[in-house]
């Protein structure tokens, strides 16, 4: 189904490559319809969102002299903005946590675009998932994308093999995710799992 809204993203990047490659993948979403505008320096950045109703940034953390995620949307006339970090080099889980998503420059279209889906499907609150995952479920998410089998995970949790099932179900039908690829690129993206701690 094609979204009827026009999505206003800015594109906070100085690097040439990197810039045409996300205008050209974001141009590739078809249910996404995005107004794609380019900034090149922080007075523009600051100035743009005060003027315009932005729904995402894309910007490289270094952009504009390390500028902090709350001091734009402190300037945003969208109180709703959408802050994503391009992540070029790896990033630290502190320094992600500043963003309300990020893309990394190696994420293939089905990546950033799935990261891309919160601004079709934005969460209820900030910190509030679908239908609320346990601490436990997302220690079973940790153990399922970093590789481990279900007698692995019920022996490291002192739990049954049948309880580790039961919460992968569950996992599942909370999530709406039915894939390892998509469980793994939930849990990168809210933080569950470090890409380095993933079996490739």
């Amino acid at each position: 189904m094609i979204s009827k809204k026009s999505y206003n993203i800015i594109i906070a990047e100085t690097a040439p490559i990197i810039l045409s490659g996300l205008v050209s993948s974001i141009k590739k979403f078809k249910d996404l319809p995005a107004n794609i505008l380019e900034v090149d320096s922080k007075k523009s950045l600051l100035e743009t969102i005060s003027l315009e109703k932005i729904d995402l940034l894309l910007m490289n953390p270094t952009f504009g002299g390390l500028l902090h995620p709350e001091e734009i949307k402190k300037s945003s006339l969208n109180p709703d903005i959408k802050i994503f970090a391009i992540e070029i080099v790896k990033l630290n889980r502190s320094s992600l946590s500043l963003y309300d998503g990020h893309i990394h420059v190696a994420d293939d279209l089905t990546e950033i675009r799935y990261k891309l889906g919160s601004l079709i499907n934005p969460k209820k609150e900030k910190g509030e998932e679908k239908e609320n995952l346990s601490q436990r479920e997302k220690e079973i998410i940790s153990f399922v994308v970093k590789g481990f089998t279900n007698q692995e995970i019920a022996d490291k949790l002192f739990i049954s093999v049948h309880t580790v099932m039961t919460h992968r179900k569950n996992i599942a039908r909370k999530l709406q995710i039915h894939s390892a690829t998509g469980l793994t690129i939930y849990a990168i993206v809210n933080n569950i799992v470090d890409l380095s701690e993933i079996k490739l």
